[in-house]
């Protein structure tokens, strides 16, 4: 498994190439708009 230092989701975004940052920011913009109220996202 990969281990990153970033501190929050946007960092860890901008540190993966281009096209699979589109990638998961698509998926990302699925599940925040899904998320059920009292969730937050976070690094783990």
């Amino acid at each position: 498994m990969v281990k990153s230092t970033d501190k929050t989701v946007d960092e860890y975004l901008q540190s993966l190439p281009l096209e699979r940052r589109e990638d998961i920011q698509a998926v990302r913009k699925v599940i925040l708009k899904n998320l059920p109220k009292g969730y937050q996202e976070t690094m783990n």
